[in-house]
């Protein structure tokens, strides 16, 4: 016989994959969806869980709609006995579990032979490996034993996905915390709301609020994405392109500083107000060539109009003061919070994009023996469905499709959270090997999620509605086996619950004020 107490039989026929599995009603208290199993198969013992679980009773079928039969049998008969039917997966074989090794059985669970609980020894050999590329997400469900997942197969990607107060934040928060207090590891977050603060991290710890950029790093379509360019507006983008061109230049001859960038730009603009020359010259070594012809004083004016509009929108995200090194403002070993909750969404774009653009460009270059960011990263972009839509183009979705396919190979992890995953775009979400799924209830959403999913199950999703806050199913490489787990408390967030309404409306009104403006 393989484990221990007997706690049902497979009925039916049985595949290596799966096998239905009837319950004893004394096991109900003790299996669940989420439990594992041990089984019997042709070829040894093998672990399973219980996907669905399900009871019934011969007395009372689900075609009886007749009251009056329901009492009359209630009258007779009582309560009777019922019945646990349970959907199970087989996973692995225990001998290679025991072993180290993962391998899907080769043959089917034995029709009438029995099914007992899998011991606590064994699933810590599964879900608890030793050695410090494991860490700790939370508890395995029901058991309790400690849920570590594997760091290093965080580069195939991570989706982290459930409904507003399921546990998104939380989970950020006891990931990015662990890695860094533990690992040492480098993480950025791509704040939406301001939400985290320095997850009780401190000096490892370092926020950029607002979130900024150096103009004098902006690519040019980053730019084009701040001053709002329409796409038919090609001349304006012409005399546009031209000026920031050459503004950029004399910043790289050392002709102006990086705070005068935008502000020569605008001037090389305004130049050409007087209209078409072959040069137009600021001063003496302030020489721009070649200046777009056949423009309009209206189309001049335009531009100038843009570039005061993006001063007036984004003065506090376009800072001179930025560091133009990446390893001064990614700093290594530490948690980095980019701040955009003061951005709209045009301008929490082109921040975002920016520096996704820049960590896969200076670890490519890194890894490829020239200057560049010299250690791994994880990224995590909260709100992904606003970043990364499905339904629209935006740079950070283009950046985060590269990095989605060529990040493992330079050592960058990019982590998506929401919760409206149908609104994430799917070729992005389809490349995260790895989910950590909490309550879901939306059945689009559910489905989204399944179709970008390999190891999801339809018992399995049947799962996601039922679960409470801070439990999630965990599926993909980072984890041996398909798990459903408690996430540990990350009690150093700062937001992301609900506001207590009635606490703050019986607040004093003076209170609150005195609090506003201090």
């Amino acid at each position: 016989m393989c484990g221990g107490e007997v706690l049902g039989w497979v009925v039916g026929e049985s595949s290596p994959e799966r096998s239905v599995v009837v319950f004893k009603t004394e096991a109900a208290g003790r299996v669940r969806a989420g439990s594992y199993i041990v089984g019997e198969s042709i070829d040894g013992c093998v672990l399973g869980i219980v996907e669905r679980l399900v009871a019934g009773s011969s007395l009372y079928p689900g075609n009886v709609s007749s009251p009056e039969v329901i009492d009359s049998l209630w009258q007779t008969v009582g309560g009777a006995e019922y019945y646990l039917r349970g959907h199970v997966r087989w996973l692995s074989r225990v001998e290679d579990l025991e072993r180290g090794r993962i391998a899907s059985p080769r043959y089917p669970a034995i029709p009438g032979s029995t099914v007992s609980s899998a011991g606590e020894d064994l699933l810590s050999k599964v879900f608890s490996p030793p050695g410090p590329g494991w860490v700790r997400l939370g508890e395995l469900q029901p058991s309790g034993v400690e849920y570590r997942v594997n760091v290093n197969r965080l580069t195939r990607h991570l989706a982290i996905l459930a409904v507003t107060g399921g546990g998104k934040s939380n989970t950020v928060c006891i990931l990015a915390r662990r890695l860094v207090e533990g690992l040492g590891a480098t993480i950025v977050l791509f704040d939406m709301h301001g939400e985290y603060g320095d997850l009780g991290l401190g000096g490892r710890a370092r926020i950029w609020s607002p979130a900024s950029v150096n103009p004098a790093s902006l690519s040019f379509r980053e730019l084009m994405q701040l001053v709002r360019m329409p796409p038919q507006a090609t001349n304006q983008e012409r005399i546009l392109r031209w000026a920031w061109r050459n503004a950029l230049e004399f910043y790289r001859r050392g002709l102006v500083r990086g705070s005068e960038v935008l502000d020569t730009a605008r001037r090389l603009v305004e130049a050409l107000m007087g209209g078409s020359t072959r040069e137009v010259r600021l001063g003496e070594d302030l020489r721009a060539p070649n200046p777009p012809q056949g423009v309009k004083p209206d189309q001049v004016q335009g531009v100038l109009n843009k570039l005061d509009d993006l001063h007036d929108y984004y003065s506090d995200a376009l800072n001179p003061g930025t560091p133009l090194r990446l390893e001064n403002i990614i700093e290594p070993g530490k948690l980095t919070v980019f701040d955009l909750s003061s951005l709209d969404e045009q301008g929490a774009d082109a921040v975002a994009s920016h520096y996704l653009r820049r960590i896969l460009q200076e670890r490519k270059n890194y890894r490829g023996g020239g200057r560049g960011y010299p250690k791994p990263l994880l990224v995590f972009i909260e709100e992904a469905h606003v970043l990364i839509p499905s339904n629209s183009n935006t740079l950070t979705k283009y950046w985060a499709a590269r990095l989605a396919r060529e990040g493992r190979k330079f050592g960058i992890g990019l982590a998506l959270v929401s919760q409206r995953p149908k609104n994430v775009d799917a070729d992005v979400l389809s490349q995260t090997n790895n989910k950590i799924i909490l309550r879901m209830v939306e059945p689009q959403d559910i489905r989204y999620v399944q179709a970008a999913s390999e190891e999801l199950s339809d018992d399995l999703t049947t799962l996601l509605p039922s679960l409470n806050p801070g439990e999630a199913v965990v599926i993909g490489s980072m984890t041996r086996l398909p798990a459903l787990v408690k996430i540990d408390e990350c009690r150093e967030r700062r937001g992301g619950g609900d506001i207590d309404l009635v606490a703050e409306w019986a607040t004093p009104e003076e209170d609150v004020i005195e609090e506003v403006f201090q």
